[in-house]
Parts: structure tokens; sequence; C-alpha cells
């Protein structure tokens, strides 16, 4: 499945990527935070569209992406269900 990358994304990676016209590759973190702020987390269709963009083979991105703790690999669980996990509600009713 190929990633379909809405036109203000693009227009804006597009942008980015003039800021490093001696080496594109200096672009691939700053794509990729892009990428996880539109889609919440790196998927492969991800890592090679990034890679495809900038020339690069796919492992030259995947290895940003695994080096980098701050790039999810899959969904992370929404705020609002572990806000709900750490509530103290059900073990304030079990006490009363």
């Amino acid at each position: 499945m190929a990633l379909e990358v809405p036109a203000a994304l693009e227009a804006k990676i597009d942008e980015v990527i003039t800021h490093y016209p001696v080496s594109k590759r200096s672009a691939v973190l700053p794509l990729l935070h892009l990428m996880q702020h539109e889609y919440r987390y790196i998927t492969d269709d991800a890592v090679n569209w990034v890679a495809a963009k900038l020339g690069l083979q796919p492992i030259q991105v995947l290895e940003v992406v695994t080096f980098y703790p701050a790039f999810a690999r899959a969904p992370r669980a929404s705020s609002t269900s572990a806000s709900a996990a750490r509530s103290p509600a059900p073990w304030l009713a079990a006490m009363s």
C-alpha cells in the first residue's frame, strides 16, 4: 500500500528539503518528525516514501527511525487511555 501524503504536508516537506542543499540525507530527521506529527507513528510506507523523496535507500531512513526513541514504529496509546489507566477512581471506590 503506497502512502498518500496530503498536499499541505508535501509542500512543507519540500520547503524543509530546501534547507539542506548540500546533503539531502540531512533532511531525514526533520522529515520523519513531520511524518510522525501527521500520522502519529512511522510506518514502513512512510520510511519508503521519505527514502524515495530524498533519493536514499529505505535502510538509510530506517536506521534513523530505529536509532531515535522519539520515533514510534507502532501506534502509541492515546493520552486519554493512558490517563484513564492512571486514574485513582477504581481503587478509591474499592476503599470506601
